[in-house]
């Protein structure tokens, strides 16, 4: 049986026409349909170009960022790459820097000199990974589209896949109602405290979100390409990726198997490996992949030599939106009994 037929996507979303101010009918989501991504961005770009870097030997996990970031030498604690792709370097979990910070070269001596917060343990970091863009960047002296571009996205094939926008500006999966999550994590402060206020900013979005990057972060501060979000991508693309990773745990794919297998490693905590986190059934771990904030979710399963993409809109609602995690646990449940048949 081939890959493609252990394959499954689970698609509950809306798209609609409404480009160039003209709305039209709501359509359904197919798996050609353009998502953002949001932190899915963390692994099918950082961590996946990280990886290629690791293989051609041009940085090492052990490689403390302050060689590749100098304003990280003052930071309070010795932290390295595998720190930041294990969400052990301490920095703080989220912060609106577009709010504060009129540049990404202040934003990233800001993360630097302001950002550290926990003395041990994981703690998911979007600054995190905002700096290992950075890293990227650095390494390559190119910016991070390009490096996708060159290491990810050309090698495997990934045409539906790109920063900032998606390929096809007619078939898009609309995401929330502009900023309007984001401004309610500011305005209660809930769950990660900031010093940005709400008033300090002017250009909010109100609209539909359709072809723009929801994470705040990523779209006013980065236009649209980050570290930690930013990626465009469909059902379709994030399938192949995944069969790619399945393949090449196997020796038979683009990624150097040993050093995948490392990255699908548990580490210093029980959810998390470099990059990719997982989730588990009956204490063995059932899938590797990431969430995104906006309601997206790829999975990985070695064992069951399968991929599962799961898209939906949460946060296109006026209440309080879904748990992805609680929907992606709807999937998993069926998806198991799928495997029980």
């Amino acid at each position: 049986m081939t890959l493609g037929k252990l394959v499954a996507s689970s698609i509950d979303g809306v798209r609609t026409t409404e480009l160039d101010g003209l709305r039209n009918e709501e359509l359904p989501v197919i798996e050609e349909s353009a998502c953002d991504l949001g932190s899915i961005t963390k692994i099918l770009g950082s961590t996946s170009i990280l990886m290629k870097l690791i293989e051609k030997r041009l940085i090492s996990l052990d490689d403390e960022v302050a060689k590749f970031l100098p304003e990280w030498k003052s930071y309070p604690k010795e932290a390295t790459l595998r720190d930041l792709l294990e969400h052990q370097s301490g920095l703080t979990e989220w912060r609106p820097l577009y709010i504060s910070q009129n540049s990404a070269d202040s934003a990233r001596q800001v993360i630097a000199s302001e950002g550290y917060k926990h003395s041990s343990g994981r703690h998911y970091s979007d600054l995190g990974f905002i700096t290992l863009g950075n890293v990227i960047g650095q390494v390559l002296a190119t910016d991070l589209e390009s490096a996708f571009k060159e290491w990810i996205s050309s090698p495997l094939g990934l045409t539906a896949t790109q920063f900032a926008k998606p390929t096809d500006a007619t078939n898009v999966f609309a995401s929330s109602y502009g900023d309007q999550a984001e401004m309610e994590m500011i305005r209660t402060q809930v769950p990660y405290p900031t010093s940005e206020k709400l008033d300090d900013f002017s250009q909010w979005r109100s609209g539909i979100l359709q072809g723009e990057v929801n994470d705040g972060n990523s779209f006013h501060l980065y236009k649209g390409v980050s570290g930690h979000a930013g990626l465009f991508s469909t059902a379709a693309d994030l399938l192949t990726y995944g069969e790619e990773v399945l393949k090449s745990l196997k020796g038979e794919g683009y990624f150097n198997q040993n050093l995948l297998s490392k990255f699908l490693t548990v580490g210093r905590d029980p959810m998390q490996g470099l990059g990719f986190r997982n989730w588990t059934h009956g204490g063995e771990i059932e899938y590797w992949g990431h969430t995104g904030f906006p309601g997206v979710t790829l999975g990985l399963s070695p064992h069951h030599q399968s991929v599962v993409v799961l898209l939906t809109n949460r946060l296109l609602t006026r209440d309080t939106p879904e748990k992805t995690e609680d929907i992606f646990a709807e999937v998993r449940d069926a998806m198991r009994n799928r495997y029980l048949k």
